[in-house]
């Protein structure tokens, strides 16, 4: 949301006030309703979403007081994702007789130590690209320009997405990937395998009509409940099927999830699917290999340009326990780089830019990739065919 065109932010900040920066409560709502009112034409948060906010867990909310009534002049929020790295000013906001003072500037350097001290050491925001003055802001203040997210706001105008790093020299971005958002909950592995295909090959169309089939064609059929998601073979084949080479790492020898199958009769049936995939993937020379791997196998493969589709576990981000298809896009000394084709729930203020090339810490990624009491590890690796 952050920065629509009508916020009127602007740079040449004259003096700073007296102010005094704290953390919203609940007495507070209707003074934020009034600045985000007076602030945006479109976009607005609501009521409600800015009581969510307070005192939320996963999100800073702080407002700026000026005068000795200590009017509530100004807002930033800025929100967080658990056990990632990453940190996103949703929303920034001042009264437009109070701006031009330094007070937006005096809220993005709380937004970013609130960050630090929530451990995440970068920041991303969207902002609208008509806005110049907030763009230069950002700009003075350290963020750059990555990305660009055509028709983002509800005047389809775009936004560019910006971040800064607030520990230098700690890491760097990895070159980014077209980002996809699974359309379906049972969707993920065929999202990030377009991703990884998409990486590799630019011809490669994102797009649902392709979703859709890489499932049928992956899919092991059953799962808990609903529609089965997609194991490593499958998705290696459908890979396979499209000209890439494909390899597969997995810790069991032998069909994945079927211990979450209840009806024997559905069990059979995932056995079955496995074992032909298997088939398939030994006349195609797909490379399988079963046992353990960790961090350092999965990086040396995308050292030599390969793409890495990683199952995690969702119960150390979201709380649910549930495999889930990331791509891992790139590594630096501290941090694993995951773009996750899940942006959360409907009411949830996440975007593909919260999803691409997210920073996970190292020791975080390796317990995120086990999943279940078993601690099943699952990847799948393509590139493209030689020659």
């Amino acid at each position: 949301m952050i920065l629509s065109s009508d916020s009127g932010m602007t740079s040449n900040a004259r003096h700073l006030p007296d102010i005094r920066l704290r953390l919203a409560e609940s007495s507070d709502l209707d003074a934020l309703c009034d600045i985000e009112n007076r602030s945006f034409e479109v976009d607005r948060l609501t009521r409600r979403a800015f009581k969510r906010f307070v005192g939320s867990e996963t999100a800073r909310l702080t407002v700026a007081e000026a005068g000795k009534d200590g009017t509530v002049v100004g807002y930033a929020l800025v929100i967080f994702r658990r056990n990632v790295a990453l940190a996103r000013l949703y929303s920034i906001a001042v009264l437009p007789d109070h701006r031009g003072q330094g007070i937006g500037r005096a809220l993005i350097a709380q937004a970013e130590e609130l960050s630090l001290d929530f451990g995440t050491p970068i920041i991303r925001l969207e902002v609208s690209q008509k806005n110049t003055d907030a763009i230069r802001l950002f700009t003075e203040n350290g963020y750059r320009e990555f990305d660009l997210y055509p028709d983002y706001y509800p005047d389809h105008s775009n936004a560019l997405r910006m971040e800064k790093v607030l520990v230098p020299n700690a890491m760097h971005l990895p070159s980014p990937i077209h980002f996809y958002h699974q359309t379906l909950p049972f969707t993920c592995g065929p999202a990030a395998l377009m991703m990884a295909m998409n990486a590799l090959d630019g011809d490669i169309e994102l797009d649902r009509s392709l979703e859709i089939a890489l499932w049928r064609e992956a899919t092991t059929i059953f799962m808990t409940s609903g529609q089965g998601g997609c194991g490593p073979l499958g998705l290696a084949l459908a890979a396979y099927k499209r000209g890439f080479e494909a390899e597969v790492l997995s810790s069991r020898d032998g069909p994945l999830f079927v211990d979450t199958v209840r009806k024997p009769q559905n069990r059979e049936v995932v056995e079955l699917v496995h074992y032909d995939f298997a088939r398939q993937a030994l006349d195609a020379g797909i490379a399988v290999t079963t046992g353990p791997f960790g961090i350092a196998e999965i990086e040396e493969r995308t050292k030599r340009g390969k793409m890495a589709l990683v199952l995690i576990s969702q119960y150390r981000i979201y709380g649910d326990k549930i495999p889930h298809w990331v791509v891992v896009s790139g590594f630096d000394e501290r941090f694993v780089y995951v773009s996750d084709p899940d942006i959360g729930e409907d009411h949830e203020p996440y975007t593909g830019s919260d999803c691409l090339s997210v920073p996970i810490l190292r020791q975080e990624f390796d317990l995120m990739a086990r999943y279940g009491r078993d601690k099943l590890q699952a990847a799948v690796f393509i590139d493209k065919k030689a020659g």
